[in-house]
């Protein structure tokens, strides 16, 4: 089971040595208390460490605290976690905006044309399988053509009836692979440093001020391994109309677009920026209006050093 809050604590006060070490592995380090040699962990007025969802309350994080000092800073620290817990549960329950529409979408017919994307075969296809994260994999093209080639794949979408789908094709063709529901903008989506490829076809991932999503993507490839982005080319969406006679079907800067990413990684040491261009569409895929002709295609490679 997969801990959503930890909580470290130590006392009574004077009798127990703070358990420092054992912290380090999950990137935690004490510092030393202003004026005096004593160590302790630094948290925010919550109780949170700097690693997220890692709580400390007790002598651990004020060794002059007294034993009704520390059990009133746990009090208060145990109801914060708690409240988080909650959120979390309401929130698991209750789908978002994003998965309740795409959810509405697939609930009808085949949505998109079952073959895979020709940037994706023309990028992927010198690579040596691995494993590989599918983003917005929606009814699985691009996962199953990974999958059949000997790429260990992951199919992520946010909508449960499209990996539904997904999977009954990969039972249909006796083809393996992982389905994996899941919110690119949700904290810890998806594994860290952990694929050879990520590759994100169309995505339609809402944009958060913090780039959440993006740094999500980036964060999941291998030291080596390829970051693939392909979005539409939605510059003629942002050419003036008359609002009064037609309109936009949505905001083109609503969601992840590839240029976060370009600006993500550009000057970055860990990366290799191989591609950023916009190209003509290629053949074999099923254009949902008229005007998407052309992709913006991102090609990027973490480096080992």
């Amino acid at each position: 089971m997969l801990a959503r809050r930890v909580l470290v604590a130590a006392g009574p006060a004077g009798e127990l040595a703070a358990p420092f070490e054992p912290l380090e592995a999950l990137g935690l380090r004490p510092t030393t208390r202003p004026g005096g040699v004593d160590l302790l962990l630094e948290t925010d007025t919550s109780g949170e460490t700097v690693v997220p969802g890692l709580y400390a309350t007790g002598n651990v994080t004020d060794p002059a605290r007294d034993d009704p000092g520390a059990a009133d800073h746990g009090d208060r620290v145990g109801a914060t976690i708690g409240a988080g817990l909650a959120r979390d549960d309401r929130s698991a329950l209750r789908p978002s905006a994003n998965q309740a529409d795409w959810d509405h979408r697939y609930g009808a017919d085949q949505m998109w044309s079952g073959n895979p994307n020709g940037t994706l075969v023309d990028e992927v296809s010198s690579l040596a399988p691995g494993r590989a994260l599918d983003v917005g994999a929606g009814e699985g093209a691009d996962a199953l053509w990974l999958a059949e080639r000997g790429w260990r794949v992951t199919a992520s979408d946010i909508s449960q009836r499209a990996l539904n789908r997904l999977r009954a094709e990969a039972e249909r063709r006796g083809v393996r692979l992982r389905i994996h529901r899941a919110d690119a903008n949700e904290r810890g989506a998806f594994e860290t440093c952990a694929f050879d490829l990520v590759s994100a076809m169309y995505a339609s991932i809402p944009r958060t001020p913090d780039d959440r999503a993006v740094g999500t993507l980036v964060n999941a490839v291998a030291p080596g391994g390829t970051l693939l982005v392909v979005s539409h080319d939605l510059q003629p969406m942002r050419t003036q109309i008359d609002t009064a006679a037609e309109s936009r079907p949505y905001d083109p800067d609503a969601y992840v677009r590839v240029d976060d990413f370009a600006a993500f990684l550009t000057g970055s040491p860990a990366w290799d920026l191989e591609a950023f261009t916009t190209r003509p569409r290629p053949p074999g895929a099923v254009a949902s209006v008229a005007h998407h002709v052309k992709d913006v295609v991102l090609r990027a490679r973490r480096r080992t050093g």
